[in-house]
C-alpha cells in the first residue's frame, strides 16, 4: 500500500502544471476597393466658320494619314454619239472591196499551195569547152573565145524561160571580154546548148589592174592559165498559168584551167580530162 501511495505521489509530482493559454484573436481582412476606369476628359468642341479656313484642333496632324490616296476624278461623260445610217452607195463600195480583197487572198493562196507543190528544181550549168584563139599579152591583152556551155532543166512539171545570157570571162578579179547569148526556153527533162563567142581587145586592157596584169603574163610563161566564167541571165519557171516569180542567176565556174602547147602559142584548150566543168548558182 505504502508503494502504491508512494508512485501516486511521484506521478502528482512529475507532471507539469497546468497553465492558463490566452485564445488568439482573429481579425478578419479589409473589404476590397472597387476602382473605377477613369477616360480622358472629352474634347472640345469646335465648331468651323464658313468664312474662314479650317482650322484642326490640337493634336491632329493637317492633311491626310500616309499612304491616303485621294479618290479619283468622276468620269467625263460627253454627249451620246450620233449614229448615221450608210447609203446603199456606202455598202455596195465596202461589199465590192471585200469581195476583192477575198477574191486576191484565194489567188495568192493557192500560187503558194502550188508553188510549193512543185518545188521547182534550179537549173544546171556545165562548161563543155572553153578555148581561146590569138591569145597575147604583149604588147597588149587580146584573144578571141569560143566557150560551150550546157545547160539542163530537171523538173519534169516545169518549163524554164532564160532571157538573154551575159558570159564575162574573167582572170581573178578583173574581166578580160564580155559576151552575150540569146535566150530561150527550156522544157522538162530537157538541155540545151549554148555557144557563145567574144573578143577581148585593146578596150579591154583598162579593165584589169596593173597587178593583175603582171600576174596574168607572169602565170602565161608557165604555159597554162587559169579563168573564171560568170553566165548571168533572168530565169522563171512555168507550168500552164501557174509561174514562179522572175530572179536573176548567176552561175560561177571557176578553175578553168587553159593550157598553150607553148610559150609562143597564141591557141590554148580547157584541160579538165574530158570532163565538163560543173558551175555553181547563186540567186
Amino acid at each position: 500500500m505504502a508503494s502504491s501511495n508512494q508512485e501516486k505521489g511521484n506521478s502528482q509530482t512529475e507532471s507539469p502544471p497546468l497553465t492558463n493559454q490566452s485564445s488568439e484573436q482573429h481579425t478578419d481582412p479589409p473589404p476590397p476597393t472597387t476602382t473605377h476606369p477613369t477616360h480622358p476628359p472629352p474634347h472640345p468642341m469646335y465648331y468651323q466658320n464658313p468664312h474662314t479656313y479650317p482650322q484642326y484642333p490640337p493634336g491632329y496632324p493637317p492633311g491626310y494619314p500616309p499612304g491616303y490616296h485621294y479618290p479619283q476624278n468622276a468620269p467625263y461623260y460627253g454627249p451620246p454619239p450620233t449614229y448615221q445610217t450608210s447609203s446603199p452607195g456606202t455598202r455596195f463600195i465596202r461589199s465590192f472591196i471585200l469581195c476583192f480583197m477575198m477574191i486576191l487572198t484565194f489567188f495568192f493562196l493557192s500560187s503558194l499551195v502550188l508553188a510549193l507543190m512543185l518545188r521547182p528544181e534550179l537549173p544546171v550549168y556545165k562548161v563543155v569547152s572553153f578555148n581561146v584563139n590569138n591569145f597575147t599579152t604583149t604588147p597588149t591583152l587580146a584573144g578571141q573565145w569560143d566557150t560551150k556551155i550546157s545547160i539542163d532543166n530537171p523538173n519534169d512539171k516545169l518549163v524554164a524561160y532564160f532571157s538573154n545570157f551575159k558570159v564575162d570571162v574573167a582572170y581573178k578579179d578583173g574581166v578580160m571580154a564580155i559576151n552575150h547569148a540569146p535566150g530561150f526556153v527550156l522544157n522538162t527533162n530537157d538541155h540545151m546548148d549554148v555557144n557563145v563567142a567574144g573578143l577581148s581587145n585593146q578596150g579591154n586592157v583598162n579593165l584589169l589592174e596593173k597587178t593583175t596584169m603582171d600576174d596574168l603574163v607572169k602565170e602565161r610563161s608557165t604555159g597554162s592559165v587559169t579563168f573564171t566564167l560568170r553566165v548571168s541571165s533572168v530565169n522563171m519557171f512555168k507550168s500552164g498559168s501557174i509561174s514562179t516569180r522572175t530572179e536573176e542567176i548567176v552561175a560561177i565556174c571557176e578553175g578553168l584551167k587553159v593550157v598553150f602547147q607553148n610559150n609562143n602559142a597564141t591557141t590554148g584548150t580547157m584541160d579538165n580530162r574530158g570532163k565538163p566543168a560543173d558551175c555553181q548558182l547563186y540567186i
